[in-house]
């Protein structure tokens, strides 16, 4: 899917690209001589009510913040997530709250290529989150408000889960203030 132009997010491609390249090369993917198909089962895909998600900050970058987005097994077995989250800021930590910005995310390209991430009981996987600072609008319309919960779909995932978070960015649902990575293996 081709980036589309970003009013609110400016960071170069090559920049995120050395970020999840970065991220990509430091996780360590656990392998082990694959079985055949026929001796052993094939891994669900996770879903919300396995997953414990998480927003922590990473770092400040071309008048928008990096978060990553940690998505962790709760479960007592394996299950595996590959591709995109859903993820949009909200007014309120449930299904009353409104969308803050616009309700979808412009999927990171740079980010690498997709991969199935098989999480062991307890094991992370990670994906980037570009947030848009209300510093990035200097020159345009912008509402600034306070976000204070960040909806997440986990990839392939039909409920979504709450995660805290304080960010402040603009308001108005033509604003497009996330971008989001694919998940990928955490170390």
């Amino acid at each position: 899917m081709p980036i589309l132009s970003l009013r609110a997010l400016s960071v170069p491609a090559a920049g995120l690209a050395v970020l999840a390249l970065a991220a990509c090369a430091s996780s360590s993917s656990s392998s082990s001589r694959p079985a055949s198909a026929s001796s052993r089962p094939a891994v669900a895909a996770c879903t919300s009510a396995r997953l414990r998600v998480t927003a922590g900050f990473s770092q400040g970058a071309g008048q928008h913040a990096i978060y990553d987005l940690s998505f962790t097994n709760e479960s007592r077995t394996a299950c595996t997530l590959r591709g995109y989250p859903g993820v949009s800021l909200v007014t309120a930590g449930n299904s009353g709250g409104r969308p803050i910005g616009s309700p979808t995310a412009v999927q990171m390209s740079s980010s690498g290529p997709v991969t199935t991430v098989t999480l062991a009981p307890g094991r992370p996987a990670l994906a980037l989150l570009g947030v848009a600072e209300t510093v990035a609008f200097t020159g345009e319309a912008c509402v600034p408000v306070v976000a204070h919960w960040l909806k997440v779909y986990p990839p392939h995932a039909s409920h979504a889960v709450y995660v805290p978070i304080k960010v402040t960015t603009c308001s108005a649902s033509s604003d497009q203030v996330l971008e989001i990575g694919s998940v990928y293996p955490a170390s």
